[in-house]
């Protein structure tokens, strides 16, 4: 359990690193007002937290720098939003509010702006259709041996997917076995077909139609596999590595690597459940562990909705971006039906 001097001594340190990049000494806490204690107390203090893990030192100076827990408890625990970012809320409503502007353009402005006002990476990843549920698989027969699968969501969404009877199959054949995967998938989200379709797929009476079966299978991914494509408007990738942290040539080949990859994606996917959160060292997922990434889920309407991802050093400014965030999380709503 931290003293409430010793918490005030690691929130200046690490709102001190945030701007200087060095090691902070207790020399420049003591010229803090509202640390009013003797270099020795704060020396003190400072040796605690280093023990505790909540500050490391470095080789090169005497000074100390937070550690990644120290970051954890700052963001749980000490963090006071800066009222000061409130002069750019204004930028934000500007973009929003500029109907001369497409949503996507409203949208990809918005990433820009981010980036250049902190220096880090940002991305506003646009709505899926993964958390919509189906309503529907319909066949429309174009000829003998060719139909139209259409598969119809909770959102409103339409998928359609041609598909090409093999030979020694009837139009029947298709009508059955799509009826036994309509009645499978009802009401269940996009986001958990895949699996559904391989358990049906699997059952004795799917099974024996082994050549059409996986045809279908292949058809009906094709088609469920649109639904899940998001429209991503990201900006900021030579602002963030202008960062001091990020340097290091491997680093940098780590973090595009990851930002690229499906994993990412899955992480950007679940990041839409609840509400802001702060992801720190590692925290995140490999690849990504010198940096911390900041997530908060935005809503347009009843089925738009996204997510909004910053992703900057561990040294991030969290007292000015989390706020700056909550108030563009809150405003997309202005983009409703643009």
């Amino acid at each position: 359990m931290l003293t409430d001097r010793q918490k005030l001594i690691l929130k200046a340190i690490i709102e001190e690193y945030v701007v200087n990049n060095e090691p902070v000494g207790s020399k420049v806490l003591t010229n803090k007002p509202y640390l009013d204690f003797s270099s020795a107390t704060i020396r003190y203090d400072m040796q605690k937290l280093e023990e505790d893990g909540y500050l490391e030192k470095t080789h090169t100076s005497s000074g100390r720098v937070p550690s990644q827990d120290g970051y954890r408890y700052y963001v749980d625990h000490l963090i006071i939003r800066d009222g000061n970012v409130t002069e750019y809320f204004q930028y934000v409503d500007q973009i929003l509010d500029d109907k001369r502007l497409a949503k996507e353009d409203a949208i990809k402005k918005l990433a820009d702006f981010l980036s250049e006002l902190t220096g880090y990476y940002a991305a506003v990843v646009g709505s899926s259709s993964d958390f919509a549920k189906v309503l529907k698989m319909e066949i429309v027969p174009l000829s003998d041996n060719e139909a139209i699968l259409l598969i119809v969501t909770s959102s409103g969404a339409v998928q359609s997917q041609k598909i090409v009877i093999p030979h020694g199959y009837k139009m029947d054949d298709l009508l059955r076995i799509i009826q036994m995967f309509d009645n499978a998938m009802y009401d269940h989200s996009v986001y958990e077909i895949r699996d559904i379709l391989s358990k049906e797929a699997a059952k004795p009476r799917i099974r024996a139609m082994v050549d059409f079966r996986d045809d279908i299978l292949n058809f009906m991914i094709k088609g469920f596999t649109r639904f899940s494509n998001t429209e991503s408007y990201s900006s900021g990738l030579s602002r963030l590595f202008n960062q001091p942290e990020f340097q290091d040539h491997h680093i940098i080949q780590n973090i595009l690597k990851t930002i690229d990859s499906e994993v990412m994606k899955d992480f950007t996917r679940n990041a839409h459940n609840g509400g802001l959160k702060v992801h720190i060292g590692t925290e995140n997922l490999a690849g990504l562990e010198t940096c911390s990434i900041i997530t908060i889920p935005y809503y347009m309407g009843d089925n738009e909705y996204g997510t909004i991802i910053l992703i900057g050093p561990k040294r991030m400014n969290y007292r000015g971006v989390i706020p700056l965030l909550e108030y563009v999380a809150k405003s997309m709503a202005k983009l409703y039906n643009r």
